[in-house]
C-alpha cells in the first residue's frame, strides 16, 4: 500500500500551570522532544490531552499554541470532538487556520445508531476542506462504527482519507481490505497491537508520547523490512508491553501516571494536575517509577546514546 500519511504521530499531553492555564514552556519542551526523537507528525486533543476537562475555548487555545510551536516543521493532526456537526465544522476551520494538516473527527456523543453516526460524519466531512480522519474507538467511546460502517463512510466521502482505527487489528484489516488502499489507518491504545496493525496494512500509530523514541524505532525497523530489523522491532515491542498495558487500562490513570512519565522525559520539576482527576496511590506511583526505570533500560539497549532520555 502507498501511504499518503504514515509513521508515529504522538498525541500530546496538556501541561498546566498552578492556575489551570496552559504551561507554554512545558508544551514547547514536549513538541521539541517529539521532533528530536523522530516523530513523523504531531497530534493534539486526544483523550490523553484531557479534552473532557477543557471547554471549547481551552481546546482551541491549545490547538493554536501547538500550531505555533510546530511552525510547519511536521504534519499536524487535530482531533475534533465537539458535540454537534455545526460545532465540529467551525472547529475544523479554526484548526486549519492554526496550521492543522488534517483533522480527526470523533463520533457524536450518546451511543448513536450507525446510520446517525454516518450521517453526522458525512455532514462534517463535506463541509471541511482539510483531509479528514474518522476516529473509531469501540473501547473508550460510546458511539462507534462497524467494519461495514467504516467502509461505507469512507466510500461516501472522498476527503475521508484516514482512519484513527482503535479497534481490533483483525477488524482493521477487514476495513482496509474492503477499501482497497483508499485510507491510511493509524492505530491507537498506546500501540498495544502496533506490529499487528502494521502487518494488517496500517500506516502508523497515534500513541501517547511516553515511549515515543522506541516506537519510532519500531516503525522504522518495520519499514526497513529485513529479518534482523523485524526481529529487533519485535524485541522492543515485547519490552514496552508492560508499560503500554499499565497505561492504557484506564484513561484517567493514563492522564495522571502517563503525564508523570512524560514529565520525567522532559525534565519537568513541577507537575500540576487539573482538579477532578484520579487520586494517585502509593502503589500507582511506585509502579509508574518501576516502569519508567524499565523504559530507561530498554532505551539503553535499543537506542543510540543521542536519543536516550530525550
Amino acid at each position: 500500500m502507498s501511504f499518503r500519511n504514515h509513521g508515529v504521530y504522538p498525541v500530546l499531553y496538556a501541561f498546566f500551570n498552578a492556575d489551570g492555564s496552559l504551561d507554554e514552556e512545558a508544551m514547547r519542551r514536549q513538541v521539541e522532544h517529539c521532533i528530536s526523537v523522530g516523530a513523523h507528525g504531531i497530534c493534539v486533543l486526544g483523550l490523553v490531552t484531557e479534552v473532557d476537562r477543557m471547554d471549547a475555548g481551552g481546546r482551541l487555545a491549545l490547538v493554536r499554541l501547538v500550531g505555533r510551536l510546530i511552525d510547519g516543521r511536521l504534519p499536524y493532526a487535530v482531533t475534533v470532538g465537539e458535540p454537534t456537526a455545526e460545532a465540529q465544522i467551525a472547529f475544523c476551520a479554526e484548526a486549519e487556520a492554526a496550521g492543522a494538516s488534517w483533522v480527526i473527527l470523533q463520533p457524536p456523543p450518546g451511543g448513536r445508531s450507525e446510520a446517525d453516526i454516518i450521517a453526522f460524519f458525512t455532514t462534517v466531512a463535506r463541509a471541511v476542506s482539510l483531509p479528514v480522519a474518522i476516529q473509531n474507538n469501540p473501547v473508550n467511546l460510546a458511539s462507534f462504527l462497524s467494519v461495514q460502517g467504516l467502509v461505507d463512510v469512507v466510500r461516501a466521502n472522498p476527503n475521508v482519507t484516514l482512519l484513527k482505527a482503535e479497534g481490533w487489528s483483525v477488524d482493521i484489516a477487514r476495513v482496509l481490505d474492503g477499501l482497497d488502499g483508499k485510507v491510511d489507518a493509524f492505530g491507537g491504545h498506546g500501540g498495544i497491537e502496533f506490529l499487528s496493525l502494521l502487518r494488517s496494512g496500517g500506516a502508523g500509530l497515534i500513541p501517547a508520547p511516553d515511549c515515543l523514541a522506541l516506537q519510532v524505532r519500531i516503525y522504522n525497523l518495520v519499514r526497513e523490512g529485513t529479518q534482523e530489523a523485524l526481529a529487533t522491532a519485535e524485541a522492543i515491542h515485547r519490552e514496552l508491553l508492560p508499560l503500554i498495558i499499565f497505561m492504557t487500562r484506564n484513561i484517567r490513570g493514563l492522564v495522571h501516571y502517563g503525564k508523570i512519565a512524560m514529565a520525567d522525559n522532559l525534565g519537568l520539576k513541577t507537575l500540576h494536575h487539573l482538579p477532578g482527576g484520579i487520586e494517585p496511590t502509593a502503589f500507582g506511583l511506585a509502579e509508574t517509577q518501576r516502569l519508567i526505570a524499565d523504559l530507561r533500560r530498554t532505551e539503553a539497549k535499543f537506542l543510540p546514546v543521542s536519543l536516550q532520555s530525550l
